[in-house]
């Protein structure tokens, strides 16, 4: 039987679609070998990416411990996000406007208080507490400027005032002047930070209204530790109300702090203070602090954060005195002793929705004589804006002595001008 050329055409190209079909389509083995080279490659891409995102995160951390040591990024506001003393990095002009117009900022703290505790007693029940006057500037590419100024009962007294050398030779930073010392968190917190509105209990009464400040040179570093780590010296006039001893004599500080990130959303912070100086009183008073922070926020969030802090003070004042009896033919004696201290504090604050806060507070110090003073606190805080604060605080005491006090205070505070961020 003869074909026609239309049926051999058309037998052929079935053919060939079936040939090239069968060629084109792999088979379950080379289909598997593909996937699993296509794997590797993506799992080396992820190594490496890995890599390179491991190596920015050390950065990051290298360049947050700087900005601990000698000062935050700037921003606006007084949220309390924030913690410590006021960075002296400039909060708005940058370049040579920096140098001519330094940032200004003018925050007030207003108090009004009722109750039977003797520390609101000694205060108006309503009171302008504190005026504080900031400045921030550059002072030239190497060092940046910081100043507080307090104005209180119609006094103007410098809370602060230094340049910081964030870059010096050999990684490390410094500041010098008058600064807030870096002993536990708490004292280096400026009033209108604070997350309640007095300090705890043991610094009040450990180491005075004012805190632990003073005049010198504060050296940082960045530890070469797995996690982030930096040690800080700092050698001040020793004149503070804390050592008070001769013109020659010098205080001396160590601090060494400690930095977790536990996950994307939460870090824990442990921090170690040792610090000694002459007295008045021919001795040594000798302060320790150790303080551990746990902090929780969500990136992105802004209804919801968690903060849990606790520290722990010691101060022992040696002393010695030359008693001269009355009797001449009696002859002087020499007479030693040493006055122990003993404080502690823990509080949380909780953010449950937007600007809102809530907050607990508790307290010890023991004096010298074997006498215990306690309490707590109860706070709420509404935050309208960042430059805005509205607070209103129950706290109950039990002081040595004197029995159960009690009181309720009312904060209102805010923020005008560009302020500067807070270390972290």
């Amino acid at each position: 039987m003869k074909m026609s050329f239309a049926a051999v055409a058309a037998v052929l190209l079935l053919c060939a679609t079936g040939f090239f079909a069968q060629v084109a389509q792999p088979s379950p083995q080379d289909l598997q070998q593909q996937i699993q080279a296509l794997q590797a490659q993506m799992q080396a891409m992820a190594r490496d990416y890995q890599a390179k995102l491991d190596e920015l995160q050390k950065q990051l951390e290298a360049l947050k411990s700087q900005q601990q040591a000698s000062g935050a990024p700037p921003s606006q506001g007084g949220v309390p996000q924030y913690e410590g003393t006021a960075p002296p990095l400039p909060a708005s002009a940058t370049g040579a406007n920096a140098l001519a117009n330094p940032a200004i900022s003018l925050i007030p703290d207003m108090i009004a208080s009722g109750g039977n505790d003797p520390y609101w007693l000694g205060q108006p029940n309503a009171y302008m507490r504190e005026v504080e006057i900031a400045f921030s500037a550059a002072i030239d590419p190497y060092a940046n400027a910081f100043a507080a100024l307090s104005l209180e009962d119609g006094q103007l007294n410098v809370e602060e005032g230094y340049a910081a050398f964030p870059a010096l030779w050999g990684g490390f930073s410094a500041k010098l002047g008058k600064f807030k010392a870096d002993f536990g968190k708490n004292n280096q917190m400026h009033s209108h930070t604070w997350f309640q509105a007095d300090q705890p209990l043991a610094l009040r009464e450990i180491l005075g209204e004012e805190g632990f400040s003073d005049t010198g040179l504060s050296l940082s570093h960045l530890l070469p530790t797995p996690w982030t780590s930096d040690i800080t010296v700092e050698v001040t006039s020793g004149r503070a109300d804390l050592f008070g001893g001769s013109r020659s004599s010098l205080a001396y500080l160590a601090a060494w702090r400690n930095y977790w990130d536990l996950t994307d959303n939460s870090n824990l912070e442990a921090q170690l203070s040792l610090s000694a100086g002459k007295n008045a009183q021919n001795g040594t008073t000798k302060l320790g602090n150790l303080s551990v922070t746990y902090r929780y926020k969500p990136i992105g969030n802004r209804r919801e954060s968690f903060i849990w802090r606790t520290e722990y003070l010691r101060k022992d004042v040696d002393f010695e005195n030359v008693v001269t009896p009355d009797d001449p033919s009696q002859p002087s004696y020499l007479v030693e002793g040493a006055d122990r201290w003993k404080g502690a504090f823990s509080y949380v604050d909780w953010q449950f929705a937007r600007g809102w806060f809530l907050g607990t507070r508790g307290d010890w110090v023991r004096h010298p004589d074997g006498g215990n003073d306690s309490g707590g606190a109860l706070v709420l805080t509404w935050f309208p804006s960042e430059f805005q604060k509205f607070r209103l605080q129950y706290a109950r005491t039990n002081y040595a002595g004197i029995g159960m006090r009690d009181a309720v205070v009312f904060e209102y505070g805010f923020a005008i001008g560009p302020h500067g961020a807070h270390p972290f």
